[in-house]
């Protein structure tokens, strides 16, 4: 049910919700606690430092001033099991005086986080509530993600009003032989924890959470296994191929020898064209492995057989790379290839639309214009997506639909998306291929991290020293977009420090945003390459596309800032010849879970897996590629449950008996399909 039809929000609180992706009943109901703080105890001093929990203690003195133009308010309450004094501040909270001098000399609770040092002594600052002993009773406090312009009461009150509508969404002959607590009940103790006996808040919460586990892995099933029977595909619609002469012509042209897994990989893709089965594939290795041989080598299979084949880049660097090598070979097989891209004019791109659509080109490459709505073909059989993970699920989609049932499907990338990894484990339908095996003389990129610019300094100044070239990445332009409590290294400012340190020694510095003019980036990267620049600055515009092979160190600022995608995606920039290369991950947050993993692999899929660990799988049912999806998590955590709900999920799918589960979590316009 919708909220606005529900009738219980008001107006300007139903506006503030859909901002947060909050349409539904189910939506707000399952807005569930980020913490929950355990005030049911009073903790003695000496267990309480570093944590957030209830102490009391004799209020002494008070005090109220102005610092900087806000009201702080202090209070020495005397703890009362060690005597020892605990400084108690309030920062920007006027109102709260009236209870700090009410309660003077008189015994208090304060529920907030102890901290100690060892110059200031105790002290809790801004704590989550205080009351005077004889009016204490402790429990349990849910904490909520703030949203805007609504009140911590009003988010309360309007969650509550949600539960009351929530109805029970499992079959009554499934619930009856689960024995599991009932939805409503389950949602009220997530909100409301509470219990009669001495048990951990965790062991309130757990049969709870143990009912909404069981529902969004069983909607996750029943979704997945209703969306593969839709698209079940017809092996007798496939585009089979016939002719393989030029795709052998094609491999003879190559300037070096197959790698063993390139060759497993071209010869499954054949193997599979040629029996008129569907290749729906991710080809998965490290940058420089191969890949895009392979697309290659399926392209010129399709166009041999009489099919067109697009291949769909992220950005328009990487889209004329392909384009230039695949002319190289096209051009020699008899086949024309075409690039599409935002850069053409209005004219120029309409007649290269009008010499597709009538099949003119074999070979399309391009951007996101080749699934736009001008763009048509005559006979589609092949869909290739490089760096899969840069493209949003509709997006793809919208590629494939331009095709004829049948097309071949082939997506690549050194990192898959948590989405598509997830699609492979689960969704049985998507093939894996993986190359492990660099080509003769690459060697693994070393990774490590450090946070002293000086030494960083001293490593790049050894590899120009040895006639190399450097990227230095950060995660921002401008010193402005900086914030936060970590400062982040700009483009400005880093530019300015590599060429105080460099210039003065002959090397040229060059910089490289996405705010550039396309003409003034792309010279400078011609720079680059030509050795005219030997250090690069630059954001994240050059992760794909750029490929330097006397490159031979990546610095990466602020490294804790990036996704496990992206900084092995950027450690792929160096690498690419036959030197010694390195990457630097810059970061004060030495022990942070996305470095540690950096350092220790250079492996693409265990990158990919780690990332789906660390940051959510992304939702296989609707468009998200990643994020928090609770079921999806929990599947790879608990295998053997999933196994066992796939059984209720046929047996619900067989009886009809699935439309109430699917309903909870169904997805309305713009709503969010999983719990908070």
């Amino acid at each position: 049910m919708k909220l606005e039809d529900a009738g219980v929000i008001n107006t300007r609180t139903l506006n503030a919700l859909k901002k947060k992706n909050i349409f539904t009943v189910n939506d707000l109901a399952c807005y569930f606690p980020r913490k929950y703080l355990d005030y049911r105890r009073i903790l003695p001093l000496s267990e309480a430092v570093e944590k957030d929990c209830a102490i009391c203690g004799y209020l002494e003195t008070y005090e109220k001033k102005e610092v900087n133009g806000k009201t702080v308010i202090g209070a020495n309450v005397i703890e009362e099991s060690s005597g020892e004094v605990v400084h108690v501040k309030w920062y920007g909270q006027s109102w709260q005086f009236n209870d700090v001098k009410k309660f003077s000399r008189q015994e208090v609770v304060i529920c907030g986080k102890v901290k100690y040092h060892v110059v200031y002594g105790y002290n809790v600052t801004n704590p989550t509530s205080y009351h005077l002993k004889s009016n204490f009773k402790g429990k349990i406090i849910p904490i909520y993600t703030k949203i805007k312009n609504i009140s911590d009461d009003m988010l309360k009150k309007s969650i509550d009003k949600c539960i009351e509508l929530i109805t029970e969404p499992l079959p009554d002959v499934v619930f009856n032989i689960t024995k599991l607590m009932d939805y409503k009940t389950a949602v009220w103790t997530l909100h409301h924890p509470y219990s009669d006996e001495e048990i951990s808040v965790q062991e309130i919460l757990e049969p709870a959470e143990h009912r909404l586990i069981f529902n969004q892995v069983l909607y996750f099933t029943l979704a997945l296994k209703l969306n593969n029977s839709k698209n079940v595909f017809d092996s007798k619609e496939t585009f089979r191929v016939a002719s393989v002469q030029k795709s052998q012509d094609f491999l003879h042209m190559l300037p070096y020898k197959l790698t063993y897994d390139q060759e497993n990989a071209c010869n499954q893709i054949l193997k599979q064209m040629k029996a008129g089965q569907k290749v729906n594939m991710l080809v998965q290795g490290d940058v420089g492995c191969g890949k895009t041989t392979i697309a290659f080598l399926a392209m010129i299979l399709m166009a041999e057989n009489g099919y067109q084949s697009v291949l769909m880049a992220p950005t328009t660097v990487l889209a004329k790379q392909h384009y230039e090598e695949l002319c190289s070979y096209g051009d020699r097989l008899g086949f024309k290839t075409v690039l599409l891209s935002s850069d053409l004019k209005g004219s120029e791109k309409k007649k290269v639309e009008n010499d597709i659509s009538e099949g003119n080109y074999q070979f399309i490459v391009g951007t996101h214009s080749v699934f736009s709505k001008s763009t048509s073909y005559k006979k589609l059989g092949l869909v290739i997506t490089d760096e899969e993970h840069r493209f949003g699920v509709k997006q793809r989609e919208a590629l494939q639909q331009k095709a004829q049932t049948g097309v071949h499907i082939i997506s690549m990338s050194a990192t898959p998306i948590p989405r598509t990894l997830a699609d492979i484990l689960y969704g049985e339908e998507k093939q894996l291929v993986t190359i492990k095996t660099l080509p003769n003389g690459r060697k693994p990129v070393q990774t490590a991290v450090n946070r002293s610019d000086e030494k960083i300094f001293d490593f790049v100044a050894k590899q120009l020293n040895q006639g190399r070239q450097a990227y230095i990445v950060c995660p921002a332009i401008e010193e402005n977009e900086a914030v936060e409590t970590v400062k982040m290294e700009s483009v400005e400012e880093t530019e300015i420090k590599y060429r105080e340190r460099f210039e003065p020694y002959g090397v040229k510095v060059g910089v490289v945003t996405g705010k550039q003019d396309k003409t003034e980036a792309e010279k400078t990267i011609t720079a680059f390459k030509e050795n005219k620049i030997q250090i690069l600055v630059s954001t994240t515009v050059i992760e794909v596309g750029v490929n330097v092979p006397n490159a031979t160190v990546i610095v990466i600022n602020n490294a804790e800032r990036f996704g496990l995608a992206q900084l092995h995606q950027l450690r792929g920039r160096v690498g690419r010849g036959n030197y010694s290369s390195y990457c630097i991950l810059k970061s004060d947050d030495r022990y942070n879970e996305r470095l540690v993993t950096m350092e220790r692999t250079t492996d693409g899929f265990e990158i990919a897996k780690e990332d789906l660990k660390q940051r959510g799988l992304g939702d296989l049912i609707g468009t998200a590629q990643s994020g928090n999806n609770r079921y999806m998590d929990l599947v790879i955590a608990m295998p053997n449950l999933y196994n066992c709900i796939k059984k209720y999920a046929v047996w619900m799918i067989n009886e009809n008996m699935y439309e109430g589960i699917i309903q909870l979590y169904k997805k309305e316009e713009g709503s969010v399909n999983e719990c908070e």
